[in-house]
């Protein structure tokens, strides 16, 4: 029996022995410069197991005898094959390989080697998307493209930002690209919230179409800049096209991804205003009195410095900030899907404010033949949005709740919210925050399904068709109890809208090469159409504040509906010619017929023309050790802008209105038959350089964009029974120089790369044939001709006069006065940057990875009209700036700030007193991360874990006084930029997280 169970022991032994697979290990390196390759790939010849090299290219894998091979692999490396034998340790140097490498860069309607492209385009790929958790994409474009400039209108969560492609080009049409996501041209406003039915709250703020995407789900975005890029899009490009790609499965690498991180945000100590305590407070309410034409005592409750109350600190806060992801990819070589669910939370530095999201996307391949192929992309998203009174809005808390007398409590005695006594429109700026509801919720549905059949001899035939549909909740309740304003009664309003777009597109193309020539062209047929409805009502006689529905109001005090639609059909073509690979020839030509035109003008032809000489290529540069590689190009060509109201080329009125108490009409839009597109020329010459075996590469470009027939809102007679019109009328130009250089500065086992880009800009209007347009708040902003667009137009403070105590102003002829006269007024500042772009440094050692991020803004002023509020010495009760507190008092005072002036605005006048310089420098992101080694990866039976934690918005460095130097409050109007009115402070976010891979 003991042999018998010694046998088997025996036996079970040696199968344990036989079956146990070998470890093997080895490092990577290349032949070019012996350094190690981190990231290349090791995988077990004939199966699916594989890993990567770690920073310093060393790997260990599990092999299951001295037979298995092992395949070695890396990008622009030639393959090798090993075979284990007997050995443990391997040395593995890769060849770089002859062939070019390709860095593939969407276009409009396909793709093309970056190195055979002919015309302007900017790329951020998915390693600078995913290497920060960033809660929008928008914010992952930032400082990321020559040419680009993206301004965060504020720091709501969820808020909308504003994107200008080479400058501003147009007045009253839109001036933000068009954005085509995963091929379907979307609408910019389909996430629109607010409007003037919610007007107590939200105001400018809106949603941008990019805020409904998972930045996650994103493989690339490119920018199409010069004309060669955008003309194939033809009426919409004028502002650049915002190419949006998600992310694809691949054949044979199935993966499951796991995104966490969390944190908290505030609003930085060190931009916070600095506003008088209350006993500064006392003494300068009690020296304003003193100039009170209407005489009159002061209430007791603004001279109790016993209350010392900081407004900044009740309605600010710090806010947690959450996300979670979970994805996965990969199928079979007739099959491939990837899929993503994820969930983000971000509550507002600002009481009850606050974004959350949910995300569901499927995009899947699948090859049904040699010739037949079909894809899909499935994008549902539920945003809500809880938002705050800010921007132009009646009771922004940034604009007259922070300056609520700070010996105001927040509650009084007997346990109720306490008022500015003196005061009586003011709201507790606590109140105010909390009892109001204003909340949005888009449910979106982006999808779109294609088909794609290989002809033959070179043609196929491909058709998509998409969709992209929201449906918005809007809902505002202002409780009857609390609030001042509708005391009593409160207001109550709910909006229902639909926003639904569908496309059809139909592309033939045509492939072929033949001796040294190439050629690729296309030839399309689209169809876009697009309806927008909207449903409202409004309620009054609310008993109580805990019942918000409208049903609970006893009175109707309003409801209203609309429904518009606007449709294009267009035809394009693109044709691009390569000869000997160094001579490359684009030529793009689109017809586009929109609704929103006049019958004489309603089709409109865009062409556009590249040429790029590959320089590189030539005998002559073939053995330069300096200059790797060189490509010359140049381009022109027409683009349209056609984003203006629909229906503004028909004559049109409006119902609802009542005369003589009968139901009537009345005129309201006149339109124009001959109304037709903004028209863009776009001149381009560039150049992309290599240097130093790749060490370096540039792209460069100079551009000359010029607007013409602006499609401008003129003032109408009143005897016609309008207000205004649409017409075409002036010019805009825009011209610059632009450039981003990418470096390799370290390699080896400490890894540093650089990524800088920069551009020169210069706005200006060149035609004005209706006269000089005036807008923004008390017209301070102006478009002329010969000057930027939106130049700040005011007079010019001399500062205070030591007698009077009142701000001296320059008059047109040379002396000093007050401002009373508009001929004294002038240009005074200029809302447009000079210079912009962004700087990003990456570093690697072993597993440790840093990355720090830059964004800069140089040569452009601000129109700092919160300061106004803090600053104009008008309000009876307000509380003020520190700087109130070295205010003139008596004769012979040098100061520069004046003496209160109640009753008097001449010290408050649009002047050089609230212009400022908002050239900043921000270090927007810094993360630091760390990637478990190999071998602890393989014990724990996962392909990647990294762990990081991240500061965004770290630091701004900057003059500018107020809360944050990157606003745009006046986003819809077309004259006035760089005004600062209540923005929303952007926080500084800190975060921490895990990036999980099975």
């Amino acid at each position: 029996m003991k042999k018998l169970v010694m046998l088997l022991l025996c036996l079970s032994y040696s199968t344990w022995l036989f079956s146990q697979s070998i470890s093997v290990r080895g490092n990577v390196s290349s032949s070019v410069d012996g350094l190690p390759i981190p990231g290349a790939n090791v995988l077990l010849k004939g199966t699916t197991n594989g890993i990567v090299t770690d920073q310093e290219g060393n790997f260990s894998i599990e092999v299951a005898d001295e037979n298995s091979v092992l395949e070695i692999s890396f990008l622009g490396m030639s393959t090798k094959e090993v075979r284990v034998g007997n050995q443990s340790f391997f040395e593995i140097v890769l060849d770089e390989t002859q062939e070019e490498l390709q860095e593939v860069v969407v276009i409009g309607y396909g793709t093309m080697d970056r190195k055979r492209l002919t015309s302007a385009v900017s790329t951020i790929g998915s390693d600078a998307l995913e290497r920060d958790p960033l809660p929008s994409l928008s914010q992952a474009i930032q400082g990321k493209a020559g040419g680009v400039q993206v301004t965060q209108n504020s720091g709501t969560p969820g808020g909308g930002i504003s994107i200008r492609v080479r400058g501003t080009t147009s007045i009253n049409a839109s001036s933000e690209p068009l954005y085509v996501i995963d091929g379907v041209p979307v609408n910019s406003t389909t996430n629109f919230v607010g409007g003037q039915d919610f007007n107590f709250g939200g105001a400018d703020q809106g949603i941008n179409v990019l805020a409904s995407l998972n930045p996650s789900d994103i493989a690339s975005v490119e920018v199409l800049k010069d004309a060669a890029a955008t003309a194939i899009y033809g009426a919409r490009a004028s502002n650049g096209v915002v190419l949006v790609t998600t992310k694809r499965g691949k054949a044979n690498e199935s993966k499951i991804s796991l995104n966490v991180y969390q944190g908290i945000s505030q609003v930085p100590r060190e931009r916070r205003l600095s506003l008088m305590n209350s006993e500064q407070y006392a003494d300068y309410i009690q020296d304003l009195w003193s100039y009170n034409p209407n005489g009159g005592s002061i209430n007791p409750v603004l001279l109790n410095t016993a209350i010392q109350t900081d407004w900044q600190e009740e309605v600010f806060r710090t806010a947690p900030i959450s996300n979670y992801e979970v994805s996965a990819s990969g199928g079979s070589d007739k099959t491939q899907y990837y899929a993503s669910v994820g969930y983000f939370n971000q509550e507002g530095t600002i009481l009850n404010s606050g974004f959350d999201r949910i995300s569901f996307r499927l995009n899947l391949d699948h090859q049904h033949s040699d010739r037949l192929s079909f894809n899909t992309n499935i994008n549902l998203t539920r945003a809500f949005n809880r938002r705050i009174q800010e921007e132009n809005s009646r009771e922004a808390v940034i604009r007259s709740g922070l300056v609520a007398p700070p010996t105001l409590p927040i509650y009084n005695e007997s346990g109720n919210f306490a008022f500015d006594p003196q005061v009586t429109s003011r709201e507790n700026p606590f109140a105010w925050l909390t009892l109001p509801t204003n909340t949005a919720e888009t449910l979106r549905l982006l999808t779109n399904v294609g088909a794609r059949y290989d002809i033959g001899k070179g043609i196929s035939f491909k058709t998509n068709f998409g969709v992209d549909i929201s449906n918005i909740e809007d809902r505002f309740f202002l409780p009857p109890n609390g609030v001042r304003f509708n005391q009593g009664i409160g207001l109550g309003a709910s909006r229902i809208s639909k926003d639904q777009l569908w496309l059809n597109e139909n592309i033939l193309q045509y492939e072929n090469s033949w001796g040294n020539s190439s050629l690729d062209a296309i030839f399309g047929l689209s169809f876009q159409g697009s309806r927008f409805s909207f449903t409202d009502a409004r309620r009054t006689n609310f008993p109580f504040n805990e019942i918000d529905l409208i049903g609970a109001g006893g009175v109707i005090s309003g409801a209203n509906a609309s429904a518009q639609e606007w449709s294009i059909v267009s035809y394009f073509s693109r044709v691009n010619y390569s000869l000997k690979d160094k001579y490359l020839f684009t030529a793009n030509f689109r017809i586009d017929g929109s609704s929103r035109f006049g019958s004489q003008n309603k089709y409109g032809t865009f062409p556009s023309f590249a040429f790029a000489w590959r320089v590189g290529q030539e005998n002559f540069l073939a053995n330069n050790q300096t200059l790797s590689d060189l490509k010359i190009r140049t381009s022109w060509g027409l683009t349209g802008n056609q984003e203006i109201p629909n229906y503004v080329n028909q004559i049109l009125y409006s119902g609802g209105f009542n005369y003589d108490n009968l139901p009537g009409f009345r005129p309201n839009v006149y339109g124009d038959g001959d109304l037709s597109w903004e028209t863009t020329e776009q001149f381009n010459i560039g150049a992309d350089l290599s240097l130093f075996n790749d060490r370096i590469s540039i792209l460069a470009d100079y551009y000359i964009k010029d607007t013409r027939d602006l499609l401008i809102l003129i003032q109408l007679p009143r005897t016609s029974g309008y207000s205004t019109a649409f017409r075409n009328a002036g010019a805009i130009q825009n011209k610059g120089f632009e450039f981003e250089i990418s470096s390799r500065n370290l390699t080896g086992k400490f890894i540093w790369n650089t990524s800088l880009n920069m551009t020169f800009n210069q706005n200006k209007v060149t035609e004005l044939p209706e006269g000089d347009l005036l807008g923004g708040i008390g017209n301070f902003n102006l478009a002329r001709a010969g000057y930027p667009l939106g130049s700040f137009y005011g007079w010019v403070a001399q500062g205070v006069n030591p007698e009077t105590g009142m701000i001296d102003f320059l008059l047109n002829d040379g002396t000093l006065g007050a401002p009373n006269r508009e001929e004294d007024r002038q240009i005074i500042g200029n809302p447009h940057p000079r210079l912009f772009g962004g700087i990003t440094n990456d570093f690697f050692y072993k597993n440790f990875d840093l990355s720090i991020m830059g964004q800069f803004v140089g040569g452009v002023d601000l129109y700092n009209y919160t300061a106004f509020y803090r600053l104009a010495g008008t309000n009876l009760s307000s509380n003020g700036d520190e700087a109130w507190t070295r205010r003139w008092r008596q004769p012979g005072d040098v100061t520069d700030v004046p003496r209160p002036s109640p009753g008097n605005f001449d010290n408050a006048a649009t002047s050089t007193r609230w212009v400022e310089d908002g050239s900043f420098f921000r270090i927007r992101n810094i993360t630091f991360g760390y990637t478990l080694p190999q071998n602890v990866l393989e014990r724990l039976k996962i392909t990647n874990l990294r762990i990081y934690t991240t500061i965004q918005n770290a630091f701004v460095f900057t003059k500018y006084s107020g809360f944050d130097p990157e606003i745009n409050a006046l986003s819809s109007d077309g004259i006035a930029y760089g005004t600062d009115h209540s923005n929303y402070p952007q926080p500084r976010i800190f975060t921490g997280g895990i990036n999980l891979t099975f």
